[in-house]
């Protein structure tokens, strides 16, 4: 189990491939007809560190906000992580050829791989 101070430092690992997620954003277009990502950010439960994507939904939608994974790591030593991308099932998917990763390893392939693309 990851303590506060280790999650504390991934979080702050992780800033830059959320900031550079977040440029690959695209403006909401004027005539909203579909649900948009306005945002992508981090947070942790338990031993997972999320990469999720805020959308606003479409003028016509009661929700107006929600929330969608991207990409999901398992702690599982130092420096090592078990990479999993959230399926258009619901479901989140582990990887098995990116397991026990480090973060560079983790960090190369959010930003590259297709299935860890903001929407």
């Amino acid at each position: 189990m990851a303590t506060k101070t280790q999650k504390d430092t991934i979080s702050k690992q992780f800033e830059p491939v959320i900031e550079a997620l977040k440029k690959k954003l695209k403006p909401i277009p004027e005539l909203q007809k579909f649900s948009h990502c306005i945002d992508v950010f981090g947070s942790w439960r338990g031993n997972y560190f999320y990469i999720k994507q805020k959308f606003k939904t479409s003028e016509d939608d009661y929700r107006g906000y929600f929330d969608l994974g991207l990409a999901r790591l398992e702690f599982y030593d130092e420096n090592q992580f078990n990479l999993a991308y959230f399926r258009h099932t619901g479901k989140w998917f582990p990887l098995w050829m990116y397991e026990k990763i480090s973060f560079e390893e983790a960090k190369k392939a959010i930003l590259e791989e297709h299935m860890f693309q903001v929407s």
